[in-house]
C-alpha cells in the first residue's frame, strides 16, 4: 500500500490543476457528464507520463511496469467511485443511481484499455483515444440493439451506448488485459 500512497500523491501533485475541472463535472448524476469526465481524466493519466517520456522516472520510485499499471487503473477507478459517492446524495434514489457507477467503469476499462495500447504500440494517445471516441459514437449509432433487420451486435458492447452491460463489461475486461499486456511487454521491465 505504501506503494501506491506514493504513486497516488505524485499523480495527485502533479495532475490536479489539469484533473480539478474534469473532477468537478463528474459530480453531475448523470453518466455524460461523467463520460465526460473520465475521457478526458484518462488522457491526462499513465498516457500523458509515457507520452511525455516520464515513464523511466517513475520506475525509479521504485515501480515495475505491472504496478504503475495496475496502481494508475485503480486510482482511476477511486476517482470515480469517490465522485459517485459524493454525488450520490444528489441522484436519484434507484437502482439506475448504481448502474451509472458500473457504466462509468465500464467506460474507463474501455478507454484506458485504448489509450494506454495505443500510447504502449507508439501512436498518440489524444489521437488514438479521438478517433475510437468517434468510431464508437458512428458504430454505435447505427442500427439497433434488437434481434431484426436492423440489428447492430456492436451496440451491445460499445462504451457510450451500452446496450447490454454484461458483454460491455467484458468487452471492457478484455480491452484493460490486452493494454496490459501490450503496457508490460513493450520496452521490458526494468
Amino acid at each position: 500500500m505504501k506503494n501506491f500512497d506514493v504513486y497516488v500523491r505524485k499523480q495527485l501533485l502533479e495532475k490536479y490543476s489539469s484533473m480539478v475541472f474534469f473532477l468537478v463535472v463528474m459530480l453531475f448524476p448523470t453518466f455524460g457528464t461523467k463520460a465526460f469526465g473520465v475521457f478526458f481524466i484518462t488522457l491526462f493519466s499513465l498516457a500523458s507520463d509515457i507520452r511525455h517520456r516520464r515513464l523511466d522516472l517513475m520506475t525509479f520510485l521504485p515501480l515495475t511496469r505491472r504496478q504503475l499499471f495496475w496502481m494508475e487503473y485503480l486510482f482511476l477507478l477511486s476517482l470515480i467511485s469517490v465522485t459517485f459517492f459524493v454525488g450520490l446524495p444528489f441522484a436519484d434514489r434507484s437502482i439506475d443511481s448504481w448502474l451509472m457507477l458500473l457504466k462509468s467503469v465500464v467506460f474507463l476499462s474501455c478507454y484506458f484499455g485504448v489509450v494506454i495500447s495505443s500510447v504502449s504500440v507508439g501512436f498518440d494517445p489524444y489521437g488514438a483515444a479521438f478517433l475510437f471516441l468517434l468510431i464508437d459514437l458512428v458504430l454505435g449509432g447505427i442500427g439497433s440493439s434488437r434481434l431484426g433487420p436492423t440489428f447492430n451486435p456492436y451496440k451491445l458492447v460499445s462504451p457510450i451506448y451500452q446496450a447490454n452491460i454484461l458483454a460491455s463489461f467484458i468487452f471492457a475486461a478484455v480491452l484493460v488485459y490486452v493494454a496490459y499486456k501490450f503496457f508490460t511487454k513493450r520496452g521490458g521491465e526494468r
